[in-house]
């Protein structure tokens, strides 16, 4: 499913300015695995998944994984608080984990780039992404029912 995120995600669409601030759906999904089975999200996947991000958007290598990787770190780091919550808390919880993410890859461009970058592209996309949240990670419900039930 997250792989599925991650080519959805840097499919082109013909609207202006859409790969500056296209939602990082493949953070919602590692999220949401990494509170509810992250047994099916180790680190490895993780950074294969940001190193295919980075390869399909052209962003610096290593940039997405890092940035998957240290989100992935602190969701697992805070999992016993966010198991069993409702799912505004998860919601919080992901909105917070996107901020730290956002601001971790906009520090790693900026230093890649030598300059400190605007910050806008990185704020709409990280709102546009917290406002994916709710639709994605129902299909990671619907999935992850599908596997219990024929696991």
């Amino acid at each position: 499913m997250t792989l599925m995120l991650v080519l959805v995600g840097v499919m082109p669409l013909r609207l202006p300015f859409y790969g500056v601030v296209a939602p990082v759906l493949p953070l919602i999904a590692i999220y949401y695995w990494a509170v509810h089975r992250p047994d099916l999200m180790p680190f490895g996947v993780v950074f294969v998944l940001g190193l295919l991000h980075d390869i399909l958007t052209a962003a610096p290598l290593g940039l997405n994984a890092a940035v998957f990787l240290v989100a992935h770190w602190i969701v697992v780091g805070q999992r016993r608080f966010l198991v069993g919550r409702s799912f505004l808390v998860l919601w919080w919880g992901f909105i917070m984990i996107a901020g730290v993410a956002a601001i971790l890859e906009w520090g790693i461009f900026s230093i890649y780039a030598t300059a400190v970058m605007p910050g806008e592209p990185v704020l709409f996309r990280t709102l546009i992404t917290m406002a994916m949240f709710p639709a994605v990670a129902w299909l990671a419900i619907q999935v992850h029912r599908g596997f219990l039930a024929t696991g």
